[in-house]
This record gives C-alpha cells, sequence and structure tokens, in this order.
C-alpha cells in the first residue's frame, strides 16, 4: 500500500522515486532494492483521486490472477493452442499455487502478464516473423516493464529462458546457429533499449545511497514440495512431508501434486515428439532443480549434494534471489505442458479421422476435461483469505498536523510486521515522515535489516518495540513477562532524543497492543495529548529548541 501511494507522490512532489526520507529518518531507505512496483503505482494514478492506497492494493490484488491468466491465455492462441486447452493453460499459469502463496500479500509477484509476452516475442524473433528492430523493442520494452514490477522475477525469467535457449541449441545446433546470427539485431536492439531505459534504476539498486551488499538468507523447496499440498490447499488426500520448514506461508507455492504430476508426465509422453512439449518440459525441470536451492534436502533433511543454484548463491544482486520463487517458471512450464499436451489429443484426432468431427470433439473434450477436474481438485485454494481491519488517521488528527513534513515518532513504531504507520503516512499523502518503517536497508558493517537503526540514545527504540513484541502471542507463551515499564530516566532520555532529531509530532494509537505505557511516557514527556480522537492520541512539539525541520 506503501510503495503503491509512493510513486504518484513522489512524481507529482519531483521527489526521486526510487529513495525516500519518508521512513527511516534520518539516513532514509533505497526503494530500488525493496518491493516498489513503480509501474503498479503509474498504473493507479488515474484512480487516486477516487481510491486511497488501501482501495487500491485490494483491486490490484483481486485482478493480478485473472489479468496474468488472460496473458498467457493470449499467448496460447497465438501459438495457434486450441482455445479451451489454452484457457486451460492460462487459469493453470494465474492461479498456480505460487500465486495463490504470494497473493496473501505479495501482490508484486502474482502480477505476471509481462513473462508470457516475453516468450511471445522470443519465439517471434527466432522464428523472424516480424522485423527485427521492432520485436527487439518490444522484448527490450516487456524487460523494463517487469523490472519496474519485480527486477526479481525479471532476473529469473532471464535464467530460465537462457537454460530453455541452450536446450533448443543443444537439441538443434546448426538451426541455432542460424537463428543466432539472424536474432542478433533483434536481441542487440533488447539490450540497448534495457540499458538506457534501466541504467539509473540499476545504478540505485547495486551503488545508491542506502543500498545493502548482504546475500540474503533464502526460502528454497525441498524435493518432495512438489507433491506437499501445503497450507493453502483445501485438498490435502492425507498427504504431508516434513519438508523445510517455511516461516512465511506465501512461500510455499512449490505444489503440484501427484495427480497433476502424473497427468502431466502423460501428456508428455504422448507428445514427446513434438518440439514445443520438448522444450517447455526441459525447461520445466530446469526451473524446478534451480528452486531447491543451493544444497538438496529431501523430506526435510538436508544432504551434501551441490545443486545449480549454487552458481548464483554469492553473486551481487543474483545472490539475494530467492531460490523457492522459481517455482513460478516451474508453474508456468506446466501450464503451456498442460495446453500442449491437450491441443496435440486434439490435432492427432483430427488428422486421424477428419471425416469424423464428433471424434475429434470428444477426444478434445475429454482430455479437457479430466485435465481440468484434475487442476481444479489439487489445486483448489482455501478461499477466502482472512481479511485485515486497516486504521487510518482520523480527520481531527490529520488536520493538527503542522505543515512542513514534521518528522513523527509513533506507536506502533512502525517495525515488522506492526506496519500501520506506514499506511497512516500514505492514506495521508506524506503529511509527515517517520523513524520507523519496513523495509531492506543497511545495518553496521555490511549487516541487513528490515527494522530501523535505534534512535540515539536507543532507550526510546528499545522500549517502543518492546512495546510492540509484547504481544499476546509471547505473553501466552511465557506469562511472567512484563512490559517494560516507564520511570524518570525514560522520560528524560525520551525528551532528549525528541529534541536532537527534531521530532515535531507524536502520534500513539490507544488500540495498539500495549499502547498504555506509550501513551504514558508521551504524556509525562510532552503533557496532555493536544487531539485525541477515535482511540488515536496526537502530540503538537513547538520547542523553539527543536531545528528547523528538513523537506521529504
Amino acid at each position: 500500500m506503501w510503495y503503491l501511494a509512493w510513486l504518484p507522490h513522489s512524481l507529482a512532489a519531483g521527489i526521486n522515486p526510487f529513495f525516500s526520507h519518508a521512513i527511516f529518518e534520518p539516513t532514509g531507505v533505497n526503494l530500488a532494492q525493496n518491493t516498489e512496483a513503480p509501474l503498479l503505482g503509474l498504473l493507479t494514478i488515474p484512480i487516486s483521486p477516487l481510491m486511497g492506497p488501501v482501495a487500491r492494493a485490494n483491486l490490484l490484488m483481486v485482478l493480478a490472477m485473472p489479468i496474468s491468466a488472460s496473458s498467457a491465455f493470449l499467448v496460447l492462441r497465438k501459438w495457434q493452442v486450441w482455445g479451451p486447452g489454452a484457457a486451460l493453460g492460462g487459469l493453470v499459469y494465474g492461479f498456480c499455487a505460487y500465486s495463490i502463496g504470494h497473493g496473501l500479500g505479495h501482490l508484486q509477484f502474482i502480477f505476471l502478464p509481462f513473462p508470457p509476452l516475453m516468450a511471445m516475442t522470443i519465439a517471434s524473433i527466432l522464428t523472424r516473423e516480424d522485423p527485427p528492430i521492432r520485436l527487439g523493442l518490444q522484448l527490450g520494452l516487456l524487460a523494463c516493464a517487469q523490472f519496474f514490477c519485480e527486477p526479481e522475477i525479471l532476473a529469473s525469467v532471464f535464467i530460465v529462458t537462457a537454460w530453455a535457449l541452450i536446450c533448443a541449441a543443444v537439441r538443434r545446433p546448426i538451426q541455432a546457429a542460424s537463428q543466432a546470427r539472424q536474432s542478433a539485431k533483434a536481441f542487440g536492439a533488447a539490450v540497448v533499449t534495457t540499458v538506457v531505459i534501466l541504467a539509473y534504476p540499476i545504478w540505485m539498486m547495486v551503488a545508491g545511497p542506502q543500498h545493502y551488499n548482504t546475500v540474503l538468507e533464502s526460502h528454497y523447496n525441498d524435493l518432495f514440495s512438489v507433491l506437499d499440498p501445503g497450507p493453502l490447499q483445501r485438498v490435502s488426500f492425507g498427504i504431508h512431508f516434513s519438508g523445510i520448514p517455511i516461516p512465511d506461508t506465501s512461500e510455499a507455492g512449490a505444489y503440484i501434486g501427484s495427480p497433476l504430476i502424473l497427468l502431466a508426465v502423460a501428456l508428455i509422453w504422448r507428445s514427446r515428439r513434438s518440439s514445443r512439449m520438448q522444450i517447455a518440459t526441459l525447461t520445466m525441470f530446469g526451473a524446478w532443480v534451480l528452486s531447491l536451492g543451493p544444497y538438496l534436502f529431501v523430506d526435510g533433511r538436508p544432504t551434501h549434494i551441490p545443486l545449480p543454484f549454487l552458481l548464483f548463491a554469492h553473486l551481487p544482486v543474483l545472490g539475494n534471489m530467492v531460490a523457492g520463487r522459481f517455482s513460478f517458471e516451474v508453474e508456468a512450464c506446466l501450464a503451456a505442458i498442460l495446453a500442449f499436451g491437450v491441443d496435440d489429443i486434439r490435432k492427432y484426432r483430427k488428422e486421424s479421422s477428419r471425416q469424423n468431427s464428433s471424434a475429434l470433439t470428444t477426444s478434445g473434450i475429454v482430455a479437457l476435461g479430466l485435465t481440468l477436474a484434475v487442476v481444479m481438485i489439487t489445486q483448489f485454494p482455501r478461499w477466502p483469505y482472512a481479511s485485515q481491519p486497516v486504521r487510518v488517521l482520523p480527520s481531527p488528527i490529520r488536520s493538527a498536523i503542522p505543515s512542513g513534513d514534521p518528522l513523527a515518532v509513533t506507536y506502533p513504531y512502525g517495525i515488522w510486521p506492526f506496519t500501520d504507520p506506514m499506511v497512516w503516512q500514505a492514506e495521508d499523502h506524506f503529511a509527515f515522515r517517520l523513524v520507523g518503517g519496513y523495509a531492506l536497508h543497511p545495518s553496521g558493517q555490511r549487516g541487513t535489516t528490515i527494522n530501523p537503526i535505534p534512535l540515539n540514545p536507543p532507550d526510546l527504540t528499545i522500549f517502543l518495540e518492546r512495546l510492540e513484541a509484547f504481544s499476546p502471542y509471547l505473553r501466552a507463551l511465557n506469562p511472567q513477562l512484563r512490559p517494560p515499564v516507564v520511570n524518570a530516566e525514560l522520560v528524560s532520555v525520551t525528551r532528549a532524543v525528541l529534541q536532537k532529531y527534531g521530532c515535531r509530532i507524536v502520534i500513539v494509537d490507544r488500540s495498539a497492543t500495549d499502547a498504555v505505557p506509550a501513551a504514558e511516557l508521551f504524556t509525562r514527556v510532552l503533557g496532555h495529548a493536544t487531539v485525541s480522537d477515535h482511540g488515536f492520541l496526537l502530540w503538537r512539539i513547538t520547542s523553539p529548541m527543536l531545528p528547523k525541520p528538513r523537506t521529504n
């Protein structure tokens, strides 16, 4: 929600869209290395006067899967796949287990209309269907569009596409050499287009202010992850493997299921002489191996068997890819395999019984119906997702915020997963800055964190973070835990920190967990709240000792 609102705000204010001081003051944050998705923010600009960031995020979350599925359907139709078979492929592409998982909240990983269009463009370049320069420009623009939705998806698509081209070249080396010479102009145009458009964003990502170099811990799949229904599939058939513990349910998207795998194997075997089926199968296998990470895990037990992803694990930028997300390319290739397989059955019947149109219809419908039934039963998700109420600042609180882009201290503080202040900020058109926030940024010597750097002295930060961490869950685990207390020393340090950093407002949501100590602290420091409305407290700090605020 915050990122969707940031792009329209930054463009209107003439601010760098790839860097922000709206959170993590005083250092700011490099947005090019985070899940900014500026293209999605750009697409929502026309409706921003009518819908706030929360509504726009909800709208895109609802539309992302159907838009992705429609893109795959159109590309399959362009490749002369039978209409119902193309619809089946689009269904699997748009609503696979990978998308179901990331549908919990990772919009940038489920808005995927561009990879099928990129595949179609590359195929057109290799078959020389259109002028090479035009196709090269088209491919470059599609790559840039995907980068501005999610660079990690573009990187993984690039790697898997390279593997597919290698497989095609090995299969027909003489033809591949000829295609390489004839397609050089198109691919050159694509590279030039991409470099011109992405030069600055990539520089911001790898060398810009507040960028981080640490290779992050990656989620990766178990050998049996494709057979384990996971927590988001409604039908499990009682199957369960221990697998690798994945703390984030949204990353558990590798599931395909034994019924669908057996059906895909049958279709692959039946169409084994088909070039498109061979390429789709080899590409899917390569993507699946990459999704297993640097070393093989078997039913939750680690082995010392190295895997190809190890080649990327310590490279700049590519080393930060999450191996398990290659499940997207696995599911995309599976969608193509199912569509191609059903289409091949139809074509075979058409050729073998030209006089009997009913045989054609029956065979196609039977193959399509069987495949659709297996897909629906095995992949059906646990919908609807649980909804979350969103609290935004009421009008009296908004009206009390002074002009000049003031710096705010809030409770909740803004650390993950309690990032409500970022929603308040986005809904209020970035009328204030935050010392907290949620984004990846450097910490210490080559370290990386998602939490804000503690204020100096750190007593206030520690107090607010401990209040947030003192959740009912932790309290149930350890009933002897007690929330931090407000004392005279903390009051003195808080007053000094607010003056040192030039904080001009304090906002406390009294409905948040353990907000009473936070309200008590700021009342002792600043007196009674300036404004109180709908459970929110706001203090305006007007001390002449505070430094002049800077612009965002």
